[in-house]
């Protein structure tokens, strides 16, 4: 076996590993190449999601510790903050042939190669903990050849083959798949099938295993008539969690068996002949006590409709629901490797929500507990407008999470001596501030109040639900006008100033005055808020447009940039941040003031900071016509975080929060809203398509707007607007107006490039 491994690529839908690493496909540039090892993919519904390590099933230490999520499961311990709680590992389901099993071969590597990470080098961005440079999953088995995993990016299956050798020196060949129903949110399925090479007797155990468990307490297992079962609470809040397995194959049942870490299993026997195949699936039922007052009962009754309903409709619902998401996609032409990771980056985006759950996700969404699984600025600037361009359904879903915990917004902002709604830099279960007590952002990082604003604007924008606005987007758009324009600050000569905040700039880490980000971002919130009491009917406060009006944006005549905040110096700074006041906030300027913003902040930037720095930065290239700096940008906020071979990003180039949503979420909008020049309008959608030589062209399909669904060709010189389905649509673009007709399409130019200055 060899320490290094291969990304398939036999399709644009793969994503796969295996011992045969004799080349090292992709693997172009030494940036990336540098840091090839094996980090295990995960998989999710939406409601629910597993890490799954080289094994295929159950638990794994190392070398990332797999864990197993579940939507709004909190602690909660008064005077501190709030964290996820993780479930057991619900996955494992272990083959043996008495002299040992196929998990133990994938055991003690792993513990040789934690050990060792532990005692060298560690990364910790964020709460979480990412290796470096981790090996090929088959290096750290014994008796593993012919090992393959695969990630179906159309389905969300994960696919595990290996021939394994006992220490008795049997021969089985074993392929695990498993999935996260897409159609059914309470539901998992794990199927291993095995071919012996020899007579006997197979041991298969079903389990659901305690050492994944974490913040838990309460803990109850026990087994019914063929089933197994496991209760549990989240520490503090008592959030209530019940998961049942129920196991099916051509096997004797034996008795359950508890442990005292908290983990139940029942081993079964089969006795197998060499050379037959055989099959033996577990359904899994997850439930909380946010979705029932009984969560076994729900958790039992998901898994027998499972059961009866068997692995093959399983599979088959499941695919039409990823088919469902997938009629939204992003087409990359002439570059196979930049599609791969496309369709990665909205794949793992999904994993972490789905339509009708009240959740909105977290930097890591539901692949670890980073970040405390907290809800930062990161959902809204970063991950949901992603979601809003194709998947409205499950972008409104996301939203009702702030939604319903406007009253923990309002008190916030009472406690601060302002009116309206302050919402919280970190959220968790209720919505209160959730920032651990060191750290200054929770106090001063008070622009996220206005980035909930523009989401929910944003989408009364691209929906045009009148009926949501009333009821959902207007409380969130009034309250926060209302926080704004208490908070803010009238000098003597009657103009307004925010004081004493920190910009999105993290470097920035004290009080100041007048960020730009800030009073921009208020600015902005203020005007919607009074745009959105004219479509409704209802009083605008006259103030919100005084302050408005009247607020100070800094501007330096002779830099021709926007200074981050009073007194700032040009020291190093984090993260995109001034560079925003263009995308997504469209301030009014100048495209020369953007360009201008952009080389001295690019110039001023750490080079070590996190992808979505890139991200806007190539969002804004494209947006002043530098195809060249746009792409060369594109390729910067993807290729040093992602980790092979499963594409997923890691916070830093270094390691960091993993998988981070937040950086899979930026680069997507490099491509819905950067190269097509997407913007949404009441009474039309904006575009200013623009391609890099580099590609051959961009199609982006199942955008929707208004009830209407649409897709955009960008080519070199000609860009197709295709109407799938509702009324003809408006379109603006070059200060141009057209009009697709129902069921058609018009072409307008694509913009060319402008020679960067």
């Amino acid at each position: 076996m060899t320490d290094s491994i291969r990304s398939a690529a036999t399709d644009a839908w793969l994503l796969s590993t295996d011992d045969d690493a004799s080349q090292a496909s992709g693997l172009e540039d030494d940036n990336f190449a540098a840091l090839t090892g094996y980090h295990p993919t995960f998989t999710g519904n939406g409601y629910l999601a597993a890490r799954v390590p080289a094994a295929g099933n159950g638990f794994a230490e190392a070398p990332v510790r797999t864990q197993f999520h579940v939507v709004g499961l909190y602690t909660g311990h008064p005077g501190e903050w709030s964290r996820k709680a993780g479930l057991p590992a619900w996955s494992a389901l272990d083959i043996g042939d008495g002299s040992g099993t196929y998990n133990e071969a994938f055991l003690p590597r792993e513990r040789e190669q934690r050990d060792e990470q532990l005692a060298g080098e560690e990364h910790l961005v964020g709460g979480d903990w990412e290796p470096v440079g981790s090996s090929a999953p088959a290096a750290l088995a014994r008796g593993i050849t012919r090992y393959r995993q695969s990630l179906d990016l159309r389905t969300g299956v994960i696919t595990t083959r290996a021939r394994w050798t006992s220490p008795a020196g049997r021969v089985t060949d074993v392929c695990y798949e498993l999935l996260a129903d897409r159609s059914r949110p309470h539901v998992a399925a794990v199927t291993v099938t095995v071919r012996p090479h020899w007579d006997g007797q197979l041991d298969v155990t079903d389990a659901l295993d305690g050492r994944a468990a974490i913040r838990l307490c309460d803990t109850r297992t026990g087994a019914g008539e063929g089933d197994i079962w496991l209760t549990t609470a989240a520490e503090g809040s008592g959030v209530r969690a019940a998961l049942v397995s129920l196991l099916r194959g051509p096997a004797v049942p034996s008795r359950a068996q508890s442990a005292i870490d908290g983990s139940v299993g029942r081993r079964v026997v089969a006795d197998v002949v060499a050379g037959r195949s055989y099959t033996f699936t577990k359904y899994v039922g997850i439930a909380t006590g946010h979705d029932a007052d009984d969560p076994l009962t729900l958790a039992r009754t998901a898994a027998e409709e499972a059961a009866r309903a068997g692995y093959r409709r399983l599979t088959g619902d499941n695919f039409r629901a990823w088919q469902r998401e997938w009629s939204g996609d992003i087409v990359v032409h002439g570059d196979t490797r930049l599609q791969r990771q496309v369709r990665a980056a909205k794949f793992y985006l999904l994993t972490s929500v789905r339509e009708d759950s009240p959740w909105s996700p977290s930097p890591v969404g539901l692949s670890s507990d980073g970040y405390n699984g907290h809800v930062f600025w990161d959902t809204e600037t970063w991950i949901w407008p992603s979601l809003l361009a194709q998947h409205p359904h499950i972008a409104g879903s996301v939203l009702d999470y702030r939604a319903n915990r406007m009253d923990a917004a309002r008190s916030y902002a009472a406690q601060c001596g302002q009116r309206g709604a302050r919402f919280p830099w970190e959220s968790g279960l209720h919505g209160h501030e959730d920032t651990p007590r060191w750290a200054p952002f929770g106090r001063y990082e008070q622009h996220v109040s206005s980035d909930v604003a523009l989401a929910f604007w944003q989408y009364w924008l691209a929906t045009g639900d009148e009926s949501w606005l009333r009821d959902k987007g207007w409380p969130v758009l009034r309250g926060v006008a209302d926080f704004w324009a208490s908070r803010a600050v009238a000098a003597t000569d009657g103009s307004y100033h925010i004081n004493g905040v920190i910009p999105p700039d993290e470097y920035a880490d004290e009080p100041h005055d007048d960020s730009a980000y800030t009073n921009v971002a208020a600015r902005t919130v203020l005007r919607f808020a009074a745009e959105a009491a004219g479509v409704l009917g209802e009083p605008a406060d006259p103030l919100w447009a005084e302050v408005a009006d009247r607020m100070v944006v800094l501007f330096d005549e002779q830099l021709k940039v926007h200074p981050e905040f009073a007194g700032y110096t040009g020291q190093l700074i984090k993260q995109a941040d001034v560079v925003m006041l263009a995308y997504p906030w469209e301030n009014p300027q100048a495209d020369e003031v953007t360009r201008a913003d952009l080389a001295y902040y690019s110039a001023r930037t750490d080079e070590d900071g996190p992808s979505m720095t890139d991200s806007v930065h190539a969002i804004l290239h494209a947006h002043v016509g530098d195809t060249k700096g746009a792409f060369e940008r594109t390729r910067r906020s993807v290729e040093p975080f992602l980790r092979p071979p499963f594409d997923q990003f890691a916070e830093g180039r270094t390691g960091g929060a993993f998988t981070f949503l937040t950086g899979h979420g930026g680069f997507l909008q490099v491509f819905l809203y950067g190269y097509s020049g997407l913007r949404w309008r009441p009474d039309r959608i904006e575009l200013a398509p623009i391609l890099p030589t580099e590609l051959d062209g961009i199609t982006l399909r199942g955008l929707r707007w208004r009830e209407r669904t649409f897709d955009i060709d960008i080519r070199p010189d000609t860009t197709v607007i295709r109407l799938r389905e509702g009324d003809a649509m408006p379109v603006g673009s070059g200060g141009c107006r057209y009009q697709v007709p129902s069921g058609g399409e018009i072409a307008i130019p694509t913009r060319q490039p402008v020679m960067a200055h």
